[in-house]
């Protein structure tokens, strides 16, 4: 090996597989022009033994793999990674996903290269946030099932990453709205951040290393807007006393960009803080949504 880890010089893309681990199937699928950052992972490999002879540790005990990967980067319009990653299937299943990574893929020669398979890699956490003046950053979690390493490009794939979305990037100013129940949440919308939780369940079975199941299981809908409270906040704070349900959909942008829809969401708590900063009154206020379906959360403008 001749150089460095460098940076810039980096390409993901994905498939949606046709069974859990399968790895690659059907259309290659870029994620965006614009990745922030990806992270591959794996937990603790071993576990340290000692017996009552010695103070040293006398054995490493191997233990399953947790192969995890984190991936953030900002939506164009086109997106498909968010509604793979959020709706569900019919029975409230996953399916699961597939990506290709390249390191020091423009580097010569080929040797001083990585390229990164990664299988059965099913969301757990997925997150939406943007404030005034900044663009949406989508961050995903996810379990994985294998990792295969090496120096050349063994599987399919798109190598550039972004190629095939040509959408503009989706911003918290530019295009797209953000509603409650069809209006506006208040005078000014500061920010807004989105988390759903898909509580997977990692499950290995006996006599092997390798992840066997990565279980589905609730799924929680939770966030924060920070707005401000018109009129003093009275008609606010009142929602949240009576617990006065509402729908949020957020449209990140120009048709088609990514739009989710939250149904019957509450707020969670609220402080409303006066205090001798001179600025108007904002409080960033938490909610809980509880739609009645797995599926139809993410769509197009």
């Amino acid at each position: 090996m001749s150089s460095l880890g460098l940076p810039f010089q980096n390409t993901v893309c994905y498939w949606q597989e046709a069974s859990y681990g399968g790895g690659e199937s059907g259309t290659t699928l870029p994620v965006s022009c614009k990745i922030i950052d990806a992270r591959i992972g794996v937990g603790d490999k071993h576990k340290t033994l000692r017996g009552i002879d010695h103070a040293y540790v006398c054995s490493l005990l191997e233990q399953p793999e947790d192969l995890t990967f984190h991936i953030e980067y900002i939506p164009q319009i086109g997106d498909t990674l968010i509604d793979d990653s959020v709706d569900r299937n019919s029975g409230c299943t996953l399916t699961s996903q597939a990506f290709f990574i390249g390191v020091n893929r423009l580097l010569t020669p080929t040797a001083d290269r990585s390229y990164y398979y990664l299988a059965g890699c099913v969301p757990k956490t997925v997150n939406f946030s943007s404030s005034k003046g900044n663009e949406y950053v989508v961050s995903i979690d996810y379990s994985v099932k294998s990792v295969v390493t090496g120096t050349t490009k063994a599987h399919g794939g798109n190598l550039a990453g972004g190629d095939g979305l040509t959408g503009a990037y989706c911003a918290f100013n530019v295009g797209g709205s953000i509603t409650k129940n069809g209006g506006a949440f208040a005078y000014v919308l500061n920010s807004v951040d989105i988390t759903i939780n898909h509580n997977i369940t990692d499950r290995w079975d006996h006599d092997s290393l390798t992840k066997q199941y990565a279980v589905p299981g609730a799924m929680d809908f939770e966030g924060s807007v920070d707005i401000s409270l018109d009129e003093g906040g009275k008609a606010d704070f009142g929602e949240v006393l009576s617990q006065t349900s509402w729908d949020l959909i957020v449209n990140m942008g120009a048709s088609p960009a990514p739009k989710i829809t939250i149904n019957n969401c509450q707020w969670k708590n609220m402080d409303i803080d006066l205090n001798i900063s001179g600025e108007d009154i904002m409080s960033s206020v938490p909610f809980t949504g509880k739609p009645s379906s797995c599926s139809l959360i993410i769509s197009t403008v």
